[in-house]
């Protein structure tokens, strides 16, 4: 996996291009990451993408207007090909994301100047991301 997220100004690289803060959204569109969107959901002047930035992980990215304002992750398992969701699966990505972030990043929290990253597991809709938000 290529994926890499700088801790000093929040961009996110990838094998197929890379997004961070200062992104907009018609830039984003253009790009080699925009060309990979699976799906896209509107509602005003909210814009949510769906898009493969590289083998073994998928993502989200929400604008607010031209804005970037979060980008979540989620790496892949096993199991996903057989779509199958339990909480047990879920709890097996997040543990998967919590190490990769501590081998990245070092120990939580990670609270930066231009956001911060989490990883969260939500019970409700039984999935595990990291969640990368950036402060406005």
């Amino acid at each position: 996996m290529k994926m890499r997220i700088n801790i000093h100004d929040g961009v996110v690289s990838f094998t197929s291009g890379s997004i961070g803060p200062a992104t907009e959204r018609a830039e984003f569109l253009r790009s080699s990451l925009g060309r990979t969107v699976n799906s896209k959901k509107a509602h005003g002047t909210k814009y949510q993408y769906d898009f493969d930035p590289e083998t073994g992980v998928s993502a989200t990215a929400f604008f607010d207007g031209e804005q970037l304002n979060r980008v979540f992750l989620m790496m892949t398992i096993p199991n996903d090909a057989d779509r199958r969701w339990t909480e047990a699966l879920e709890l097996e990505r997040k543990a998967k994301h919590d190490h990769w972030l501590a081998q990245e990043l070092g120990n939580p929290p990670y609270e930066c100047k231009w956001g911060s990253i989490t990883s969260d597991f939500d019970p409700r809709g039984c999935s595990s991301e990291i969640i990368i938000v950036y402060d406005r």
